[in-house]
């Protein structure tokens, strides 16, 4: 008796070693990326690997969600314009100066800037010839392209100025700037909290991934729920075949591969809906009817036709009766079908570069088009922020749904 109570010990000592060593073997991809995200100057391109990591650092996640780099912003601005200058024969010609503008957002300001200017004409509504100071308001377009990590303006230019109100040694002049002007590593620029949040590039992104993920789920669900309950209580004509015919005529279809996508590619062009993005949430929600429809039609078998008949004797419809009897009931199948639309929505990538341009493309897009240059040069820190940040909904997506999925997928519903 106590050799075989010392052989299950030992075996299940065993057993829970082999179940660390394969949980290590699958979660260790994910802490290497982690510690790759804070560490500074990380690269992979190399054999020198730290457990823990040193010089702790969350500098790339902070660029990734609040970053400026390889952005561009196009915004209107208003501001002040102070410098020397002359009028002459109806223009003003600004010698030197500065002008200071502020970019907002509804109420909030998001960028505020102050760049040196010279050699500026305005064309203006007077004939009066005067010299001296000049004070006046500006508006017009901000374009920045690049800002330099000392806070300076790396490249932006300013077009359509428009000056108002200024007035020069007691000479009101306003009018339309000609040309346009250019700064280059001068001057300085700073973006509030909000402008750092709006201009994010991540947040653009995210936005798109969101809008795709979210219309692909309603869409499945819309679909879906009802098609299983017609599958699982209805009788009809092919009942018994034709569900498991369409799923295998999506995997063929699917199998074919590049002429498909090109197929599909000119069916969308030709509809005129390219680059739009509900097109998308359509055409996953299409590919995940099938196999959606046959798991959730697998959880509803085993809920007790019991249930729909009470219904039915007390005068429920069959609307009714999914709204008030299935769906309560078959959470569990529904949550699991919910996340598999979500993940199909929120991953994948080769429809969305395909038929999206780059301000519509979703997360999974922008990270795969980081890997553009990979081995050149690569900011692996921010690939790794970026990388884990894209999954983490996905990850707690699962965690909130974890009872009702392990439910959905195993157990079931009430059987008889």
């Amino acid at each position: 008796m106590m050799g075989r109570r010392k052989g299950e010990v030992v075996r299940s000592f065993v057993l829970t070693l082999l179940a660390i060593f394969v949980m290590f073997i699958i979660l260790f991809p994910v802490y290497y990326i982690f510690v790759v995200s804070i560490s500074p100057g990380s690269t992979l391109a190399t054999t020198e690997f730290h457990i823990i990591p040193r010089n702790v650092s969350l500098d790339s996640y902070r660029e990734v969600l609040f970053g400026f780099s390889g952005s561009k912003l196009s915004e209107n601005f208003t501001g002040t314009l102070e410098g020397s200058a002359h009028v002459q024969d109806g223009r003003l010609y600004l010698l030197e100066g500065t002008i200071k503008g502020e970019v907002k957002y509804g109420p909030f300001t998001g960028l505020v800037f102050e760049i040196p200017v010279k050699n500026l004409v305005f064309d203006v509504s007077t004939d009066v010839n005067a010299q001296g100071q000049l004070k006046g308001e500006v508006k017009g377009l901000f374009i920045l392209t690049r800002m330099n990590d000392d806070g300076t303006v790396g490249f932006a230019i300013m077009r359509n100025v428009e000056l108002k109100g200024g007035t020069i040694e007691g000479t009101h002049v306003s009018g339309p700037m000609e040309k346009y002007v250019v700064a280059r590593n001068s001057g300085t620029v700073r973006f509030t909290r909000v402008g750092k949040f709006v201009n994010s590039k991540f947040f653009g992104y995210l936005k798109n991934s969101l809008i795709i993920a979210t219309i692909t789920v309603l869409l499945t669900l819309v679909f879906v729920v009802p098609a299983a309950y017609a599958f699982s209580r209805m009788k009809f004509f092919g009942r018994e075949h034709v569900l498991y015919f369409y799923l295998m005529f999506t995997q063929v279809a699917g199998g074919l591969g590049i002429a498909g996508l090109i197929a599909l590619y000119g069916m969308i062009v030709k509809l005129g809906l390219y680059d739009k993005l509900p097109v998308l949430s359509f055409i996953y929600a299409a590919g995940s009817v099938p196999f959606n429809t046959w798991l959730l039609k697998g959880y509803i078998d085993s809920i007790s036709p019991d249930f729909d008949e009470a219904a039915l004797v007390d005068g429920a419809s069959y609307l009714q009766i999914i709204r008030h009897v299935l769906l309560p009931m078959a959470l569990p199948g529904i949550a699991t079908v919910t996340i598999f639309a979500f993940i199909g929505g929120w991953t994948e990538f080769i429809l969305a570069s395909l038929l999206l341009t780059e301000p519509h493309q979703p997360l999974s897009v922008w990270i795969y088009l980081l890997l553009g240059g990979i081995g050149r040069g690569i900011d692996w820190s921010y690939f790794a922020a970026a990388a884990l940040l894209f999954a983490l909904p996905v990850f707690v997506a699962f965690m909130l749904a974890q009872n009702y999925i392990r439910s959905g997928l195993t157990v079931g519903g009430l059987k008889e």
